[in-house]
C-alpha cells in the first residue's frame, strides 16, 4: 500500500489553554500551521460581517444546493474527508486524518478523524461517510457531487471497515478522485431515516430550525431571517487548533448581510456595516480614492477562478419550435458570440480590471488552460455574415428571420442586483438588435433563475455564473451529458449529439489516464471542442480583489481561487 503524503503523524498534544479544554474524546485534532500561510496566532472573541450577495441561501441540505447562495453559508458548515490546500491545491486531511492507495490504485483506505463531533454532539463514524455516499449515488436526490464520483457511470462501493476506518473500491483507476472525494460528509443518525423513507430531498429546506442543520464544520447556523440576514456561530468542540493549542475558529460568530444590489453593498461597506467585500470591478476606482483615508486596505488577489456565460436552452422537453431550432444551431451560436462586446464589456463593467473569457477551464489552472483556443471577438459584420449563411435572413422591416419566415425574438434572464450582468445584459440586447433580432432582457430574483434553470426549464436564454474546480474534473455535472448542470440540455439518457458525445469519452478517458501529461491533451481537446461548439458564450472575469478592515488579521485570501472564505477558521480581530 502507498502511505498518503498527507498522513500527518499526530503525536499526542498537549492542548494549552487560557480557560479552554480540549474534548475528551478527541483523539485526532489537527494542527493548522497558520505561520506557514503567513499569519499569526491569533486572540478569541468578536464577530465578523460580510456581503452574502443579493440572496440567501434556498436550501440547507448540502446534497440539495445547486446555487452559491447556498453552498457559500454550507461550505463552512458541512466538510469532507478531504479538503484542497489553500496554497498548493493539492488534497490534504480533512475528516479523514490520513488515507492509504493500493498499487493499483483501485482502492483507497480513509482512516477517519477520532472524536470529531457533529454539532448536536453525537460522534461522527463510518457509518456517516457510508450513508453519504449512498445519499450522493441515488439519482433521485440529485446532489451536484454525483456525476464528479461516478466512473464509466458507475459507483464506488464504500465499505465500513471499523468505526473510524472507510475503504473505497473503485471500477478502475481515476486519476482526480481525490479532488472529487470531498464531498460534504452529513449525519446518518439524523437523516437516515428520511432517506431509507424516500423522503431525503425534503428535509432541512428553509422551513427547518437553523439550529437543527447538524455538520462538523467550524461553524453551525444560529438563526436566518430569509435574504436579510444569517448567522453563524462559532463550533465549541471543533477539532482544529493552533500551533499554540488554541481551538480554533478565534472568532465568536460570521454574519452573513445581503443586499438588493452591490451598489448597495458597496454604501454599506463604506458605512462600516461590515468587515471586508470583494470589490464590484465597477466600483474599483471609487475604491482606489478611498483607501489612503480609510481603515482598510486593498488585497489583489488575481484572476476570479469562476466563469460568466449566457446559455441558450436546447432542451427539446422544454423548449418549442421555433426557438429550439434556433438554439440548436452551432451558426446561431457562434453568430451570436460575434456580437459579445467583451473588451466594452470588460471596461464598462470592471473599469478594465478583469479578463476575458474564451473557454471553460479556470484560469488559474495554467497547467490544463489552453492558450491558442478558437476565439469570437467582436465583430457585427462577421455576425450577421453567419446568419445570411444560416438562412436568418434580415427582412426590409428591418427584422430577421429563419428559413420559415419566424421572427427571431427570445429572452434573456439574469439574477437580479448585479451591475455587471446589468451592462453585459444590455449591450448584448443592444448589438442583437443591430443585428435584427429581438431580445427580451430581464432581472428576476436569483432563486427564481436557479429554479428555472435546474428544475422546470422554462427559460430561453440565461446569463449566470459558475464558480470554478481547480482540477477540471470538478465540471463534471456540468460537461458530462447525463449531467444534472448540463444547463443547455441536462439529464440526458443517451448523448443528444455527436460532440457531447465525444466530451463525454474525453471527460472518461481523461480520468482513466493516470499520466497528467495525457490528461492534458484530452482536455486541450475538450476546450477545443467547447470553443467550436459554443454551448456556453463565455463573457468576462474580474480580478479578485478584496477590501478588507485593517481590524482583521490573518486575512489571507488563497492561492486557488483568490478567496478570504478558507481563512475564517483562523481570522481573528485586533483590539
Amino acid at each position: 500500500m502507498k502511505k498518503s503524503l498527507f498522513a500527518f503523524i499526530l503525536a499526542a498534544v498537549l492542548i494549552i489553554s487560557t480557560g479552554l479544554v480540549a474534548a475528551a474524546d478527541l483523539v485526532d485534532p489537527l494542527i493548522v500551521d497558520i505561520e506557514g500561510y503567513g499569519g499569526t496566532i491569533g486572540q478569541y472573541g468578536g464577530s465578523m460581517t460580510v456581503s452574502g450577495g443579493t440572496a440567501g441561501p434556498k436550501t440547507f441540505n448540502p446534497h440539495r444546493a445547486a446555487e452559491t447562495s447556498s453552498s457559500d453559508v454550507l461550505g463552512h458548515v458541512f466538510e469532507g474527508l478531504v479538503t484542497l490546500d489553500r496554497e498548493t491545491g493539492q488534497p490534504q486531511p480533512q475528516l479523514a486524518r490520513s488515507w492509504e492507495i493500493s498499487d493499483d490504485e483501485t482502492e483507497i483506505i480513509f482512516h477517519l478523524r477520532r472524536g470529531v463531533q457533529w454539532h448536536d454532539g453525537t460522534e461522527f463514524t463510518a457509518d456517516d461517510v457510508v450513508f453519504t455516499f449512498d445519499v450522493i449515488y441515488d439519482a433521485n436526490v440529485g446532489s451536484n457531487a454525483r456525476s464528479g464520483l461516478l466512473i464509466d457511470g458507475q459507483p464506488m462501493k464504500v465499505e465500513k471497515i471499523d468505526r473510524y476506518t472507510v475503504k473505497f473500491t473503485l471500477p478502475r483507476p481515476h486519476a482526480p478522485i481525490m479532488y472529487s472525494i470531498g464531498a460534504n460528509i452529513v449525519p446518518y443518525h439524523i437523516l437516515g431515516d428520511a432517506f431509507e423513507a424516500g423522503r431525503y430531498q425534503e428535509m432541512w429546506g428553509l422551513a427547518t430550525d437553523p439550529r437543527e442543520v447538524v455538520g462538523t464544520g467550524a461553524w453551525r447556523i444560529a438563526s436566518y431571517r430569509v435574504d436579510q440576514e444569517l448567522i453563524l456561530e462559532r463550533n465549541p468542540n471543533y477539532y482544529e487548533f493552533d500551533s499554540a493549542g488554541n481551538r480554533l475558529p478565534y472568532l465568536d460568530q460570521v454574519v452573513f448581510r445581503y443586499y438588493q444590489n452591490t451598489d448597495t453593498s458597496v454604501l454599506a461597506f463604506f458605512s462600516g456595516e461590515f468587515d471586508y467585500i470583494e470589490i464590484p470591478s465597477t466600483h474599483f476606482p471609487e475604491f482606489l480614492d478611498r483607501e489612503v483615508s480609510s481603515r482598510w486596505s486593498i488585497i489583489s488577489a488575481g484572476p476570479d477562478s469562476g466563469t460568466r456565460f449566457i446559455v441558450f436552452n436546447q432542451n427539446p422537453n422544454a423548449v418549442p419550435e421555433p426557438k429550439l431550432s434556433w438554439f440548436s444551431d452551432v451558426k446561431f451560436r457562434q453568430a451570436l458570440a460575434h456580437a459579445l462586446d467583451k473588451e466594452t464589456i470588460l471596461d464598462m463593467a470592471m473599469n478594465g480590471q478583469g479578463y476575458i473569457l474564451d473557454g471553460p477551464i479556470n484560469m488559474r489552472n495554467e497547467f490544463f488552460l489552453k492558450k491558442d483556443l478558437k476565439t469570437y471577438p467582436y465583430d457585427l459584420e462577421k455576425a450577421a455574415a453567419l446568419l445570411d449563411e444560416a438562412g436568418y435572413r434580415l427582412g426590409a422591416d428591418g427584422r430577421r428571420r429563419d428559413t420559415q419566415g419566424n421572427i427571431i425574438e427570445f429572452d434573456l434572464l439574469t439574477g437580479a442586483g448585479s451591475t455587471l450582468s446589468q451592462i453585459v445584459g444590455e449591450l448584448f440586447q443592444e448589438d442583437l438588435a443591430a443585428l435584427g433580432i429581438t431580445l427580451n432582457f430581464n432581472m428576476i430574483d436569483f432563486n427564481v433563475l436557479v429554479d428555472k434553470l435546474t428544475s422546470n426549464f422554462e427559460w430561453d436564454a440565461i446569463l449566470i455564473g459558475l464558480t470554478g474546480t481547480f482540477d477540471p474534473n470538478g465540471g463534471s455535472n456540468t460537461w458530462l451529458s447525463s449531467g444534472n448542470l448540463h444547463m443547455w440540455n441536462p439529464l440526458q439518457e443517451e448523448p443528444y449529439t455527436e460532440w457531447e458525445a465525444r466530451i463525454d469519452e474525453i471527460w472518461y478517458a481523461a480520468q482513466r489516464a493516470m499520466n497528467p501529461e495525457v490528461r492534458r491533451e484530452l482536455y486541450y481537446e475538450f476546450q477545443d471542442i467547447v470553443a467550436e461548439q459554443v454551448p456556453l458564450l463565455y463573457t468576462v472575469t474580474n480580478e479578485r480583489s478584496l477590501a478588507v478592515g485593517d481590524h482583521l488579521k490573518n486575512g489571507l485570501p488563497d492561492a486557488i481561487s483568490g478567496s478570504l472564505a478558507s481563512a475564517w477558521n483562523f481570522i481573528w480581530i485586533e483590539r
